[in-house]
This record gives C-alpha cells, sequence and structure tokens, in this order.
C-alpha cells in the first residue's frame, strides 16, 4: 500500500524526499504552550507578542515583564483608547506621571485634547531626556484615540530659590521636534537637565 500520492514514475530522490516529509507530521507541536503567554519558550514569545498586537516590546525587559504584557494583551487592546489605558502606559512609566483630560482644566482646553503633565522634582533626571519624552510621545500616540490631541507639559513640583546672577549654572535650551498635534513647553534648564524657575516656583519658559 504506497504512503504517498507519487506517481509510478516518481524518481527515487522524490520518493525518499516524500518520506523525509512525512515524518514531520510526527513531530509533536505543543500548540498549547505556543499560545500560552506563562509557557511559550522565551525565545518565540515575542512572535507570540506579535500575534496578540503587543504596541509596546522592548528587549531590555525582564521575562517576567514580556510575559505580563503579553498575557495582558488582549485585555489591553479592549481599553485602547480610552482614558484608563493612558493611565495605565503613563504609570508603567513613572506614577507621578499625571493625565488631566480638557474639562479637568481650568480654563477649559478645546473637547478631545489633553496634558501629560511630567513632574521635575530634581529626583528623576530621566523624565527631562529628549529620549524619555519621545518614548512616551510614541506610546500615547499608539493608545490615544485617533481624534485626540495633547500637550506633553514638564511641572516643577518641588521649587527651589534660584538666583539668576554670578556664576550660576550654565543654562541650556532644549526643544524637542516631535509631531505636528503634540506641543512641548519649553523651558530653560541647567547644565544638569533640570528647569530653572523664578522665586515663586514658576519655570523659566522660552518666549
Amino acid at each position: 500500500m504506497p504512503t504517498d500520492l507519487l506517481p509510478p514514475n516518481a524518481t527515487p530522490f522524490e520518493r525518499a524526499l516524500a518520506q523525509s516529509l512525512a515524518r514531520i507530521s510526527e513531530v509533536p507541536v505543543p500548540l498549547r504552550d505556543l499560545w500560552s503567554p506563562w509557557n511559550c519558550p522565551i525565545e518565540l514569545l515575542p512572535w507570540l507578542a506579535w500575534a496578540l498586537s503587543i504596541d509596546r516590546w522592548k528587549a531590555e525587559w525582564s521575562e517576567y515583564q514580556k510575559r505580563m504584557e503579553t498575557a495582558r494583551a488582549i485585555e489591553l487592546q479592549r481599553r485602547k483608547g480610552t482614558p484608563a489605558s493612558i493611565e495605565d502606559l503613563l504609570e508603567s512609566y513613572d506614577r507621578l506621571i499625571q493625565l488631566v483630560e480638557w474639562f479637568e482644566t481650568s480654563p477649559r482646553m478645546d473637547p478631545h485634547t489633553f496634558q501629560v503633565i511630567i513632574p521635575i522634582d530634581g529626583t528623576q533626571a530621566a523624565r527631562t531626556t529628549a529620549a524619555f519624552q519621545r518614548e512616551i510621545v510614541r506610546d500615547i500616540f499608539r493608545t490615544k484615540p485617533a481624534r485626540s490631541h495633547f500637550d506633553l507639559v514638564l511641572k516643577l513640583a518641588c521649587a527651589a530659590k534660584l538666583t539668576l546672577r554670578g556664576a550660576g549654572h550654565a543654562m541650556v535650551f532644549r526643544r524637542l521636534t516631535l509631531a505636528s498635534d503634540v506641543s512641548v513647553t519649553d523651558v530653560l534648564v541647567t547644565e544638569d537637565g533640570f528647569a530653572l524657575t523664578t522665586e515663586t516656583g514658576e519655570i523659566l519658559e522660552v518666549g
């Protein structure tokens, strides 16, 4: 009884190849494990994350973080575009970063707009770096509703007196070039990356 569908005039090479390929069906394929974020082999986990439409993925994450994000993929996609999804995103960066919607400001902003406020308190210098802010903006774009626009605002959380006279820290001006529907407050910062403020605690902006 033939084990293949090759014609009678098949060559020995073709029959040998058919027999070799027939053995593939005998190789066990653990489908349940391959689709499980917790059991999938770590080298295949990025492919599972891609299949589940993960928006964020970092090679430097720990194995637990990668598996956790993959396990939350479906839940995150269901909530995508909601304020809660943006708040979850911001919390993953820093719990002190705030989301302020248009109706929570005074005076009110335009509908379908919001602010992302990054506090500057001298404890997290990374918050003031261009790389950190660009990464947040990129991930917010992937999460927010398409109709919404937002401002990224640097806000001094703990003001200290600062004199601009004498041989103080050198001042530099940092401008971020971002997408057209994002505006970043332009501020003067020290050489250490911290915003300069007035004695009343107001950030010195560039006019």
